[in-house]
């Protein structure tokens, strides 16, 4: 009896051995056949491809070759920006492998049941699964149908994005070497023009000028460059429609703008130009703005659009009132208290009444006697300082710049007889003492 248990409970361990070696053998029979390879296992000819489909997260988006370039399947008013579907292909032609695992019955362990994204091809026949993303390899898995899984290192799905805006042909400022000229119209009207080789005002310091008739005044080279940057970082993906009817015009203020700036530009020896017009919304009172005719209306926040819509041939002068070469004043003359006193300059020297000074204090503070609001007012108040300085130039040998009191905040400046506008008292006050500290010494 006891023998005959003992020969039960042995050839119940011989069935389980023999159940853990077939597993095992099994278990051996489906190990995938994992190999290094460098191939290419699609090389998609962009040329004859006709359509281009993927699917990522249950959204699918599909575009569609024909003789006027890609346009998007369904929506063939959507702006497609050509250049990122040729990027998006390049990342085919070809997409390359670095391991190849044959004989695959497991699809599940790779994440192909279930594929993060699917590409599909037409005219290349070519259908592109991808599964999960090895980080130990830093590589995507990847199976064209068949049993065979592969490796790459382009993970490829991060350009698969199924939100058609991301391949949107947005509007933009283009490029540019130099802006030739700006012409706003509008509840403000100037024309700024780039004219470096004219000769319109005492310094060789600015290359645009507002331009009326036959007078010129002269604007700030960098406020022009701002400016064109302002309109160049407006955000052109926050549009509204793509496809702007004559009524959206209307509703949008397109119809009647409040400012357009027409801007003509030189790249590459070649003249262009763009248009961008801004408005409020006739109903919701947002701001808007719109490239030329096109059919994409943008929106913009109330800042920018005020920002951009103020400015004016005022807003583009230079802040400084006086910018001088001093290596091209000869002396120049200051009346304080109606009396005046003349400095000289020679060299390196400057010198009142034979006696060489100290001009450094004297130079910055005219060098930062700026004007913060251009007007045309006038004052027939006290004249705080008078600046007239003698220039070794034939066309402008001299300048006078006069300084009015006006209120405790600012004076009124004017240049040879014409308002500037408001600068600063306190800047006014610092010429003054600087001026004092030289003529008067110790006194």
């Amino acid at each position: 009896m006891k023998r005959q248990k003992n020969l039960l409970i042995l050839g119940g361990v011989l069935v389980a051995l023999c159940a853990v070696i077939a597993i095992v053998s099994g278990v051996e029979k489906h190990i995938d056949k994992i190999s290094t390879v460098s191939e290419d296992i699609v090389n998609i000819d962009a040329d004859a491809l006709t359509q281009i489909s993927w699917t990522a997260d249950s959204k699918t988006l599909t575009f569609v070759k024909g003789d006027d370039g890609w346009t998007q399947s369904g929506d063939d008013a959507f702006p497609v920006d050509q250049e990122k579907i040729n990027n998006l292909l390049e990342h085919f032609a070809p997409l390359t492998a670095s391991f190849v695992i044959e004989d695959v019955e497991d699809f599940g362990q790779y994440g192909l049941d279930d594929p993060t994204a699917t590409l599909t091809t037409v005219d290349g026949d070519t259908t592109l699964q991808f599964g999960t993303y090895s980080t130990m390899d830093s590589k995507r898995y990847v199976t064209l149908g068949d049993d065979t899984v592969y490796l790459i290192d382009d993970d490829v799905t991060e350009e698969l994005s199924t939100d058609h805006d991301d391949f949107m042909q947005t509007d933009a400022v283009p490029d540019y070497d130099t802006i030739d000229s700006i012409v706003a119209t509008g509840e403000t009207a100037f024309t700024a023009s780039y004219l470096p080789d004219e000769t319109h005002t005492y310094t060789d310091d600015y290359d645009y000028y507002a331009v009326d008739g036959d007078s010129y005044t002269a604007l700030a080279d960098s406020k022009i460059k701002s400016f064109i940057t302002k309109l160049k970082n407006l955000d052109y993906t926050d549009y509204l429609t793509y496809r702007a009817s004559t009524a959206d015009l209307s509703v949008y203020g397109m119809d009647a703008p409040t400012e357009t700036f027409t801007v003509t530009y030189t790249k590459d020896k070649e003249q262009g130009s763009f248009a961008l017009a801004f408005a409020k919304g006739k109903d919701d009172g947002n701001y808007y703005f719109r490239m030329g005719d096109s059919e994409i209306i943008c929106k913009m926040d109330e800042d920018d659009y005020n920002d951009i819509t103020a400015t004016t041939a005022d807003t583009l002068r230079p802040d400084e009132a006086l910018s001088l070469d001093w290596d091209s004043v000869t002396s120049v003359e200051f009346t304080l208290d109606d009396t005046t006193y003349t400095i000289t300059h020679k060299g390196d020297k400057y010198t009142l009444d034979g006696a060489e000074v100290d001009f450094d204090d004297i130079q910055s503070a005219v060098d930062g006697l700026d004007i913060n609001t251009y007007n045309t007012e006038t004052s027939n108040k006290k004249q705080e300082i008078a600046v007239t300085v003698h220039l070794d130039n034939k066309d402008y040998p001299t300048l006078t710049l006069c300084a009015y009191q006006y209120d405790g905040e600012n004076c009124l400046v004017a240049l040879n007889d014409t308002t500037l506008g408001f600068a600063k008292r306190s800047l006014v006050v610092d010429l003054q003492e600087a001026v004092n500290a030289v003529v008067l010494g110790g006194k």
